[in-house]
Order: C-alpha cells, then structure tokens, then sequence
C-alpha cells in the first residue's frame, strides 16, 4: 500500500506544477492475491500489483486526459506533459463544466488489517478442509479465492484532496455430483466475515440430488429469483438505464418516463455508495462524495446518476458516479440495492404452487432492446422446478427472453434477507439484492449440453 501521505503528497506536487487552467490527479492503487483451484489442488496462484493515474488538464477551454501506470515522479511528470500536449491539439469547448470544489477527507474506515495480512497458510488450511469434505460426499470442488487492498485519490486545482483505503476479500466455489453442480459466492471487507464453510454448503445444496435433471417445455413460468440472479439483471439495468447519458441519448428505458410507473409498487432500487451493506466507497474519481439516488421509488421512475458534466447538461448537481476520465460510458450506478420485503426466502417457495427457483444467471445480455429492458440469458447452477411449494427435480439449462419492465410489473413477493453480490476480482462495484418472485418470465429456448 503506498499510504495516503505520499499518495496524495505526490499528486498535489503535479497539480501545484501544472501551467493549465486547471488540473485535476486521480490515482488508483492495488494489490490482489488470486487463488484459483480444482481437482484437489491449486492450480493458479499469483500476486497483481497495478497503479493507474488519470492526468486531466483544461487550458484555454480544450481538454487534455493522459494516463500512467507507473508511480514515480518523472513518469506522473510525463503523463501531465502528454495531457497538455493532448489539450493543445483538442478542439475547444464552449460547454466545460468547472472542476469540483471543496472537498477534503482520508479514510480508511473500510481498510481491516486482518483481511490484508491474511496469510497464504490460513486459506490452504480452510481449503484441505472443503476438499476433504467433499471427497468424503463424492463430490468435486473447484472455484477461485480472492483477496486485496486497494487506494483511490482525487487531488485537483480547485481544492479537492480525498483519500479513501479498503480491503476486500471474495470467493467463488463451485460443486459438482454426479450430472449436477452448484455454486456459491460472497464477499466481504473483512475475512473473518466471510465463511467459506458456510458457501460451501449452499453450493453443495444445489448439486447433491438424486434426481437426475428434468426438461421442461418452453414458455412463461412463474420463477423465485435468489439474490445472484437478481443482481445480474438489476446491474444490466443500471448500464442501460439509470445513467444520465443513456437517458441523454434516449436508449433508457426511463428516458422521457421519469415518474411514471414501470414496475410494481414493491420494488424500490437506490444506488447508495455509503450503505455499510455493500463495498462502501465515499466518493467518485473527481472527488465529489457519493450520494444516495432513489432509481426506482415504489415502481416509479424516480431518478438517474450524474457526474460533473452530465450533472450541468441536466441542470443538475453531480451524486458522484463519476468514471475515469477517459471513460466513455458517462455517469454508472456500481452500488445498487434493493429494498427488502415482507417475506422470508423459503415462505416464497412454500407459497409457489408450479414454478422455478433460480440461484443465478449465465451469459446474460441486456442490449437486445434497451428502451423495454429487453435482456436474455441462461439459467445455471441449482434451478429447481417448484410444485406444491417444494422443491421437485433440477432442471436442465434454459435461455429466457424477458424485459425486465414487464417481470418486475409483476412481483408476487421480495424477501426480507438480503445478500451481498459482488466479483472484487473483477469488478469494483457490488449490488445488495432479496430473493424475488415473479408472476411470469419467459423462457424461449435451451440446452443440453
């Protein structure tokens, strides 16, 4: 870790040093420790490092971004020269929204020694345990651990110098029996939080049955969504509709709607950056503080992201979704969460006379017809057909064909429990997420492989 002194030390010298207009440092730092494993043995241990700093420069009303991945001086040196250069070749624009003013903190509020220091030992011992276990059921056990630290800071000309530090720690495991497997994953903050005991017997829930898996005719079905599966359609949605570009360029579904019910009254979604449920993250890569926006408000459109830019285009402040400055995509939720309900998870299994309990989605793709939220994708692990309210039979993979307005207008119940879904190997962001039971989702093909 390099530390928030030096971190920030260093970029307050190149802004002080910068002849631009204005100047504007965001840093980002980390160290991950990755693990992959299968057939008993590990077979992919390695240790990333990386550093990336994002140099911005306006002068004479043109814009000039560089970036560096190496933290010394000369080379943060040669990225302010490279963004200077950049700016005197750009065209000039007359629509340049000041650089975010007056904000100041350093935190590490998020940073658990214990989750940095974790020992390589620690996770061998907790994995011959699981490997163990599993060879006494007859089953496979293959899957990825992850842990890591990670610095983000913000320094520019107008006053902004902000520092955050975290860990993270995340696994994935999957299990297999016979012609079926599981999956479980979770993530956490702190390593002492994270029970990979505990993942493992939800995998292994999934994929210890007698019944070999059933083919079910194409069609709408009722369907239980756990949390995984949730989080994978609400985070496409927050790509494709709750940004202020997509809604500048009328491909969201909330474009022109704001107000308007799109879903059912039990559905509310907020992107909360502070909420200690998820992978807090204070503020966004121009060191403006994150805030809570209401997205879905009781099934009404209620509100969408902005950063500086798209913020003054709307007439409106930013809430601190801001990207990396050479990021094209615009303002993006990364920090999604879904209201909980009334009911517990096995209520609304119990509750379901003929439908399908699904624990996750695969290959899912939201682009198909953004203005409906028209998404497809595969089922996968653990998806069980429903009679009576009791789990029956596995059911072999099945692709849906769904927009995701028309599912959640019909939302028959959401859980009180709620999980945190995250990849920290793969991306920064996370989505806290119930269980959801839906009156109809169509399912258009399938596959036996």
């Amino acid at each position: 870790m390099i530390g928030h002194a030096k971190l920030l030390d260093e970029l307050a010298r190149l802004v002080k040093r910068s002849k631009a207009d204005a100047t504007s440092v965001c840093a980002e730092s980390s160290v991950y420790r990755v693990s992959r494993f299968a057939y008993e043995a590990i077979h992919q241990d390695l240790v990333q490092e990386s550093f990336t700093a994002y140099v911005k420069v306006i002068a004479h009303k043109r814009v000039g971004v560089a970036v560096t991945d190496t933290f010394d001086r000369p080379a943060l040196s040669r990225c302010l020269e490279a963004a200077m250069e950049i700016a005197r070749h750009a065209p000039p624009r007359k629509d340049l929204p000041p650089l975010p003013d007056g904000y100041e903190e350093i935190t590490t509020r998020d940073y658990a020694a214990s989750t940095a220091k974790v020992t390589p030992h620690r996770f061998l011992t907790t994995l011959k345990r699981l490997f163990q276990y599993c060879q006494g059921l007859g089953a496979q056990l293959a899957g990825s651990f992850v842990v890591g630290e990670d610095e983000l800071a913000v320094v520019n000309s107008s006053g902004v110098a902000c520092y955050t530090a975290s860990t993270v720690c995340g696994a994935k495991l999957v299990t297999m029996y016979r012609a079926l497997s599981g999956f479980a994953g979770g993530a956490s903050r702190r390593i002492e939080q994270l029970d990979l005991e505990a993942l493992l017997e939800r995998s292994l829930k999934q994929s210890l049955h007698r019944r070999e898996p059933v083919t079910l005719p194409l069609g709408a079905y009722e369907v239980i969504l756990e949390p995984e599966a949730v989080a994978e359609l609400v985070t496409w949605l927050g790509y494709i509709a709750f940004g202020a570009k997509a809604v500048q360029e009328r491909t969201s579904c909330l474009a022109g709607r704001m107000g308007e019910g799109l879903m059912a009254r039990r559905v509310t979604i907020v992107d909360d950056g502070n909420d200690p449920a998820g992978l807090r993250m204070p503020f966004d890569h121009e060191g403006v503080p994150k805030q809570r926006v209401a997205l879905i408000e009781r099934g009404k459109a209620a509100g969408i992201v902005y950063d500086t830019a798209y913020g003054q285009l709307y007439g409106q402040p930013s809430t601190g979704h801001a990207l990396p400055p050479d990021e094209v995509e615009g303002p993006l939720p990364a920090h999604l969460i879904m209201e909980p309900g009334t009911m517990r998870r096995e209520e609304l299994i119990r509750s379901c006379r003929r439908g399908i309990l699904i624990p996750r989605f695969h290959y899912v793709n939201g682009l198909l017809n953004p203005r409906e939220a028209l998404m497809t994708g595969l089922t996968r692990e653990g998806a069980f057909l429903i009679e009576d309210g009791k789990l029956k039979a596995p059911i072999t993979t099945m692709r849906f064909t769904q927009s995701l307005l028309e599912a959640f207008s019909h939302v028959l119940g959401v859980s009180k429990e709620r999980q945190l879904v995250a990849d920290p190997a793969q991306d920064p962001g996370c989505a806290v997420m119930p269980t959801v039971r839906l009156a109809r989702f169509r399912f258009t093909g399938r596959s036996e492989d």
